[in-house]
């Protein structure tokens, strides 16, 4: 039994009439008559009581009538389901996400896309840029957001099993309670921090960001004197506010209505990058979409600023 079978019963059983049915079908009668006469034989049952005044369905008939529509109406779906799985609409796409990614614009970047594609599932999975590239070059992700320090780079980003694409760039700030004394300057020196207690946040979260800082306050000759560390960019924040400490976080991690002030450092103390990163052969139609759309939205350098 063939699905164009069942298009032509369909039509004959909703004319009860072979030559208007082979009109509606744009087929002359004779293949038409042939092509039921096969899906009889092959069901084993008459479909229709033919006369030479009338074609009415038999009881066998009217039944198939049910059935025949819910196959061809669920082939169809299949059919346009698969076509756009082929062209990108539709389908699942396991995304590697930074831990401070709420905290940044690619949430709304995330909107543009779910907006544009509904019917695509979004996995999201918070890993470190190491733990993503393993994740991309094994296939357990199909895209990743990674951050590093502006101007340097991930060794393990530069495999050739991997494209990567600028995105966005950070600059960084100095968090400190409301009432703390370096709160109403603009612009702080990262001498200034010498001997603050600091909340860290922790290495195993974000061992680029992590690093990046260690290094920073070495380069500069600044005493870290670390006293909370925490796992999470809100965690920090809360630690801060209740004025336990002060830290540096990219100021897109800013948030109006609360109990810190985030003041600017130079930009001589550097910056992050974020990056969309995918396996280079073979990008599926669906992760072409994603990335066209990504691309697209990306901000420029210094547009998370909000002061």
């Amino acid at each position: 039994m063939e699905l164009r079978q069942l298009r032509y019963f369909i039509a004959v059983a909703e004319e009860l009439h072979f030559g208007r049915a082979a009109a509606k079908l744009n087929m002359t009668q004779p293949p038409l008559s042939q092509q039921i006469q096969l899906l009889e034989n092959n069901l084993g049952v008459m479909l229709f009581q033919r006369t030479k005044r009338r074609v009415e369905l038999t009881g066998a008939g009217q039944s198939f009538l049910v059935q025949a529509r819910a196959i061809l109406a669920s082939a169809e779906s299949v059919i346009g389901m698969v076509q756009r799985v082929h062209r990108g609409e539709t389908g699942r796409l396991a995304v590697g996400w930074k831990p401070w990614a709420d905290l940044t614009a690619l949430p709304p970047m995330i909107r543009a896309f779910c907006e544009r594609y509904p019917d695509v599932q979004l996995e999201i999975l918070n890993l470190t840029v190491d733990e993503q590239v393993s994740a991309l070059l094994s296939g357990t992700i199909d895209v990743g957001f990674v951050v590093r320090p502006h101007d340097s780079g991930s060794h393990r980003l530069h495999n050739s099993e991997l494209t990567s694409q600028f995105i966005c760039r950070q600059a960084l700030a100095v968090v400190v309670p409301k009432d703390h004394k370096l709160a109403s300057r603009r612009r702080i020196l990262l001498a200034q921090l010498s001997g603050e207690p600091y909340i860290l946040f922790r290495r195993d979260s974000s061992p680029v960001f992590y690093d990046y800082l260690i290094s920073l306050y070495q380069r500069s000759g600044v005493a870290l004197n670390v006293r909370h560390e925490a796992d999470h960019p809100s965690t920090v924040l809360g630690l801060v506010a209740a004025g336990l400490g002060i830290t540096i976080l990219p100021y897109s991690a800013y948030t109006t209505g609360s109990d810190v002030v985030f003041c600017p450092l130079p930009e001589k103390h550097g910056s992050l990058e974020i990056l969309l990163v995918w396996r280079t052969k073979h990008p599926s139609a669906l992760l072409k979409r994603f990335i066209d759309t990504i691309t697209k939205y990306r901000r420029p350098s210094g547009a998370f600023r909000v002061r």
